[in-house]
């Protein structure tokens, strides 16, 4: 029998509050994912010392591995300046982003980290790393695609602002990579529902509407590393006025 206060009783490192997902990241812990988290997360550097190699999946833990290596090489990439990522954060990309393998939503996991890293530690990203959670793969490749090729502009006060953008049902099915029309109609009732889209297919048409909204597009941007706003991120240019204010005609 187990005495009270052994090992295998006492939460040594104070991580029983947080439950075993968070361990898994400590397999491995070296190179690039110790690296990150050393710079912006010092606590979780510590407490997921690599005494708990020997209680973590392998599994979550290669896929954790690689997600904060990416976002090691994001943050030197991308000249992030110096600071810290809320531990809540940390927590729920480990906790959520380890169970994906796929290395598009690995990368997405890793660009939301990188660009978390604050002078206060802000929780900003808690909403992008929540609406991330919330896709899955088919859902990522339409939306990336949505953001990419929507045509957008700046609108008043520096805000995003996007054209409908209209696809075919062939042309929607190549991004899905699936020929489940049933399943893309799902897919995408449910990122219209959670905001990131603004239609859909219409039954009656047959055209697909994944025009990005301004979320979706924010999302895109955090998710490359960086915290610049849509505008700068994509260079955009002033949408064009709809109706053109015609020249007066000369006197001459």
């Amino acid at each position: 029998m187990t005495q009270p206060g052994s090992a295998s009783n006492a939460d040594i490192f104070g991580l029983g509050g947080f439950g075993d997902s968070l361990r898994i990241a400590t397999q491995g812990f070296v190179d690039g994912a110790g690296a990150f988290l050393g710079k912006v997360c010092l606590p979780a550097a510590e407490e997921l010392g690599l005494a708990l190699r020997d209680r973590v999946s392998s599994w979550r833990a290669k896929n954790a591995y690689k997600m904060l290596s990416t976002a090691n090489d994001l943050y030197i990439a991308n000249g992030m300046p110096a600071g810290d990522v809320n531990p809540r954060l940390i927590y729920q990309a480990i906790e959520q982003g380890s169970w994906i393998d796929d290395e598009i939503i690995q990368g997405m996991w890793a660009g939301l980290l990188c660009s978390a890293v604050t002078e206060d530690s802000s929780d900003e990203n808690l909403l992008f790393l929540n609406l991330l959670s919330q896709l899955s793969g088919l859902q990522v490749r339409v939306l990336r695609q949505s953001v990419i090729k929507a045509q957008k502009y700046t609108g008043l006060h520096g805000l995003v602002a996007v054209r409908r953008f209209e696809l075919t049902i062939d042309q929607i099915q190549k991004i899905a990579i699936s020929a489940d029309i049933q399943r893309i109609d799902r897919e995408l009732d449910h990122l219209r529902e959670i905001g990131l889209i603004g239609g859909g297919i219409d039954a009656q048409s047959g055209t697909v509407d994944i025009t990005p909204t301004s979320l979706a597009i924010h999302l895109y941007v955090r998710a490359q590393g960086v915290k610049y706003s849509p505008s700068l991120f994509f260079n955009l240019q002033p949408m064009p006025s709809p109706n053109p204010v015609a020249e007066e005609p000369s006197a001459d």
